[in-house]
């Protein structure tokens, strides 16, 4: 074997063909120490090196380091190996113990994974926990343009890596930048420079555009508020936070649960197939346009200006069955209760003082404009009624304020009296078999251009996500026109079945809901197939469907069933003929202009007189008539030209300490069974729901339940899955504090026990890092109906930045996934905006954006500084006062070391025996300790005790790397074999007492102080953690029993 031929180079005299004949020359492994190959001849051909003289001791992870030398595996568990922890000599001859490099390095999706980061090293410094969005030093910072920022920020941005705006297209190579930003690399937009979703946040934040940064300017203006926000041009610079004024709560009192929407299409669409075929019409496939133009009908109410005030004075639109509660004070105090401006004090002050006291007053103001009124049997007030409120308002203020107390009188004193006024002259079109249909508990509306002009001329339209609404949906024609028989001569192929009670289940056979994939399909087949029947022909099209909407009784139309209570702020426009506005009192006129300001549309057109026998035709043909039918259908049209505004679920779910929850109109085997429809039935039934949905703020729930939750009753065969997310951390505290998000079984019911006992099936207080916290969050809910695993995740944008995952394992045996049929949501202590809410059967891709994965930054000099550390301290960090309250060490100098032999430097090559261990000095003799050495040794907690202190000594911090041995005798110095920790400085386990005793940091201790509180120490913050100790066992010093 050729004697030149060493671990790192080849022999340079190949070209003398004596030395080649006389000498092996194999060829030596490109991969060296890292090869992985075990083929024999693999290893007959090509040279190796040989292993690491330090074994499982060897922490050095350099790339040229690796390469020179073999090496042992790294042990599965790390540095959190028991078996490494108690010093397992067998175990540390066989396994190294150290971290590795992470392979994407600066390109590294994973910075807010701590587990990740506890196991791997990065050439950039620690990152910041509210990266990418909601740092607001760094959006300062980038923002500041050529301003002055100030000490603290400059030193957060240099002490912490945030990820860089640019992405995969920064183009700075320094140094300097790659230590403090990380290149996270979104996939491209497949449409490049054809991209037509750049007015979309959601598609900007999860795909690069070249022109466009990844993380855009933050722009100051709210987006709902922002009057740029749709401009393209503005649009591509900055992002928006609050980009949707969110409604208010519509409460929900799961109307439609007995309803199967899924059923009710796959019927209403057979039962028009099959009249079609079977009378020889003329068959063709429904026109698009047709379906779109149904997918854009918003609902319209038509009301008299006596309801119209009434709707001002109790901020909601209500339905019959809701105006007749209002009879009892009771239900008053409940409608005072959710008047918006009142709700908004409860926001502003959410805890249960001022809620009890609050629903106090109200009580009491409302039964005294009651009993002023003698609707409630009383006739005088009680003596001490001034006193009573004087009492209570005592209690509110603070934190209430006069203005607070005064808006809370107002509006209780105005429903009150609204109510009574209300009952006293019953308002609205009242029919008995509403009652029956149980339509009376709904706010009737027209989905699309309402005509029936004897409702009243004020038109209000209502925006299209209150057909989202779980308690919303709409029917083919009228209830009361299954009552009444007339739907079954309209729509020839339905029949009569003969009595009141099957034709109710026929009316409620016929809605359908607006969250359901593909009820514009079902609803067209209807509409369709009426506007044909006269020319026995399905070849409809879009006028034909107007012409006939034009010339019927609005009845005969899709007739709306709202949810019984709205608030103002779902209503899209109100019209309003000229005279008639005129006619309402000062302060009606007042109000109507504040609620619904721009909305509000008053018409130049006067109320016309009709006679009672004129034809739609005629009454279309009048002027203010005319104006609102075209302003319905060019809003209609404009919808059309525009992508959906909703799918799935829209409701804001109301704060009830999760007491309330709202059950989903649709189950999962009824999503099923719609998802199956014209597929090949799978072998292997369901195997996956995947639950996606939209929310902002957090602090809410979502159950999956094989019942529906009736609260108050015992339901002994109910079983639960849990979902809980927490309320979103706050971005402004010094350190980043984030609740618990969990799974769970039992009942949500239990959920403060579970927070306080600390039960959890599964479990994260990282769920929100890297989280775009100002917006709605796209979450997902995956189940496996056959393995029993339940993951909760982020989807959407967030999904990017946070890869956290909540998963756990139900035994299948104990609990059957698969019998899981109703969804409910509940909030806790504030109401909580959802929206797209939708059930599927399979991963939605373009909800899950992804990393690209093959981009890289070259960070190799970087890492290499990072992983050689020098064999001796930076001198220059060695000073007289130190840092962080430490001690400097006293190192060796090296001019003060004998220099090593040629052979020996050689065999320090060869045997790697180069390490990032910190040279001692030797003790000298005044240092020597005289004391009787403690029991208690580091873990003592009376070693600072002046008295404990003369008796015995304890071993010093900094071991023998103190340069005042000598002025502490009751310290003991002796040697501790600990390598340098190649972070050092920017390690992120400085906190942590046995990463400290193994591993070394410039300027800090081996061993933290014993805190005197121990195991009961409340106090988690890094400054107490990284000087003190809990009891931890240490490595090399054990308690002494």
């Amino acid at each position: 074997m050729c004697p030149l031929l060493n671990a790192t180079s080849s022999c340079e005299r190949l070209d003398d063909d004596v030395h080649t004949f006389n000498f092996i020359h194999n060829i030596k492994c490109k991969f060296g120490g890292e090869c992985n190959d075990i083929d024999p001849i693999h290893l007959l051909d090509f040279d190796h090196p040989e292993f690491c003289i330090q074994g499982g001791g060897c922490t050095n992870i350099s790339q040229k380091h690796l390469i020179a030398y073999r090496h042992l595996p790294n042990c599965l568990d790390g540095l959190k190996c028991s078996k490494y922890r108690r010093r397992d000599q067998e175990h540390l001859k066989s396994f190294r113990h150290c971290k590795s490099v992470c392979p994407y390095d600066n390109c590294c999706a994973n910075i807010h994974n701590k587990a990740h980061f506890d196991t791997t090293i990065h050439s950039f410094r620690p990152p910041c926990p509210l990266t990418p969005y909601n740092c607001s030093k760094y959006i300062e910072f980038v923002q500041s343009k050529n301003s002055i920022v100030s000490t603290e920020i400059e030193d957060h941005c240099l002490e912490y890596s945030h990820i860089c705006p640019y992405g995969r297209d920064c183009k700075t190579k320094e140094e300097n930048h790659l230590e403090i930003s990380i290149h996270i690399a979104r996939r491209l937009c497949p449409d490049g420079n054809k991209c037509s979703k750049l007015t979309q946040e959601d598609h900007l934040e999860s795909y690069t555009h070249h022109d466009i940064r990844d993380i855009r300017f933050l722009c100051k203006i709210p987006g709902f508020k922002c009057r740029d926000r749709l401009n393209e041009n503005h649009f591509k610079i900055y992002r928006h936070n609050k980009n949707h004024d969110h409604f208010s709560v519509a409460p929900s009192s799961n109307l439609n649960t007995s309803i199967n929407f899924a059923r009710n299409q796959g019927q209403l669409i057979k039962t028009v197939n099959n009249y079609v075929e079977r009378m020889n019409w003329e068959k063709t496939s429904i026109s698009p346009e047709i379906r779109n133009w149904i997918r854009a009908l918003q609902p319209v109410h038509r009301c008299r200006k006596d309801i119209f005030e009434s709707i001002l004075v109790l901020g909601h639109v209500m339905s019959r069955r809701f105006m007749d509660l209002l009879r009892k004070p009771e239900h008053v105090v409940r409608a005072v209760q959710q008047h918006s401006r009142v709700r908004l004090i409860f926001l502003h002050h959410n805890t249960p003082n001022v809620k009890d006291n609050v629903c106090k007053l109200i009580e009491i103001l409302v039964e005294a404009e009651f009993i002023k009124a003698k609707s409630d049997g009383k006739t005088s007030l009680d003596s001490d009624y001034g006193y009573k409120i004087q009492r209570i308002e005592q209690k509110l203020q603070p934190p209430l304020n006069p203005r607070d107390i005064q808006v809370i009188h107002e509006w209780s004193v105005k429903i009150a009296q609204a109510s009574i006024k209300l009952n006293a002259n019953p308002m609205g079109i009242k029919y008995g078999v509403d009652e029956k249909l149980g339509t009376d508990q709904h706010v009737f509306s027209i989905l699309g251009p309402h005509l029936g002009f004897y409702y009243g001329d004020i038109v209000i339209t209502f925006k299209q996500e209150i057909m989202f609404h779980p308690d919303a949906n709409f029917s083919i024609q009228a209830g009361t026109s299954f009552h009444s028989k007339t739907t079954y001569s309209h729509r020839p192929w339905t029949r009569d079945p003969g009595t009141d009670d099957k034709r109710i289940e026929h009316f409620h056979s016929s809605k359908l809901h607006c969250s359901v994939h593909g009820y514009e399909y079902a609803a067209a087949s209807e509409l369709t197939a009426v506007t044909g029947a006269d020319r026995e022909s399905m070849n409809v099209n879009l006028e034909a469907i107007l012409g006939r909407w034009t010339s019927v009784d609005s009845h005969q139309t899709f007739e709306a069933h709202l949810p019984q209570l709205i608030p103002l702020d779902y209503i899209d426009r109100v019209y309003i003929p000229k005279n008639v506005f005129e006619s309402l009192s000062p302060e009606a006129q007042q109000s109507a202009k504040g609620a619904f300001k721009d909305s509000l549309m008053i018409s130049i057109y006067e109320s016309d007189e009709t006679e009672l026998d004129a034809t739609l035709k005629e009454i279309l043909g009048l002027p203010y008539p005319k104006y609102v039918f075209e302003q319905l259908c060019e809003a209609i049209r404009d919808r059309m030209n525009k992508p959906n505004i909703s799918h799935g679920i829209v409701i804001t779910v109301a704060a009830s300490e999760f007491e309330e929850h709202v059950v989903l109109p649709t189950t999962i085997s009824q999503a099923y069974y719609l998802y199956n429809l014209g597929k090949p039935q799978s072998q292997r039934g369901l195997e996956f729901t995947y639950i996606y949905w939209q929310a902002m703020d957090g602090n809410m729930m979502l159950t999956v339940a094989n019942e529906k939750l009736i609260p108050g009753e015992q339901q002994f065969d109910l079983r639960c899955v849990v979902c809980y997310i927490a309320e979103k951390p706050s971005t402004v505290t010094e350190e980043y504090r984030e609740a618990f998000s969990y799974l769970n079984d039992g009942l949500p019911f239990q959920h403060g026990n579970n927070v306080t006992t600390n039960r959890f099936k599964a479990k994260s207080n990282t769920f929100y890092r890297g989280c775009n916290t100002d917006d709605y969050f796209t979450f997902c809910l995956k189940i496996s109906h056959m393995t029993g695993q339940v993951t909760f995740s982020h989807a959407g944008p967030n999904s990017i930045y946070n890869h956290e995952k909540i998963e756990c394992q139900f035994n299948t045996s104990e609990f059957d996934l698969s019998k899981l049929e109703f969804i409910h949501l509940s909030a806790g202590s504030q109401d909580v905006p959802v929206r797209n809410l939708t059930i599927s059967f399979e991963s939605i891709p373009e909800l899950h954006p992804s990393v690209d994965m093959n981009f890289k930054k070259d960070t190799s000099n970087l890492l290499e500084k990072y992983l050689v550390t020098p064999s001796y301290v930076d001198q220059n960090a060695l000073n007289n006062n130190g840092t962080g309250g430490g001690r400097p060490m006293q190192v060796i100098r090296p001019s003060q070391l004998n220099g090593p032999s040629v052979l020996d430097r050689v065999a320090n090559i060869l045997l790697c025996r180069h390490s990032n261990a910190i040279e001692p000095a030797s003790l000298s003799d005044n240092a020597l300790p005289t004391l009787k050495p403690c029991k208690d040794s580091i873990y003592c907690l009376q070693q600072h005790s002046s008295k404990h202190k003369k008796q015995y000594s304890h071993p010093c911090g900094y071991s023998e790397l103190c340069i005042r041995k000598a002025k502490e005798p009751y310290l003991t110095h002796e040697r501790h074999n600990a390598l340098k920790c190649a972070q050092d400085r920017n390690c992120l386990e400085k906190h942590d007492p046995i990463h400290r005793a193994t591993y070394r940091h410039t300027n800090l201790p081996d061993y933290l102080i014993p805190c005197r509180k121990q195991t009961n120490c409340p106090d988690q913050s890094s400054k107490h953690r990284i000087k003190y100790f809990h009891g931890e066992n240490l490595p090399l010093i054990r308690r002494k029993s």
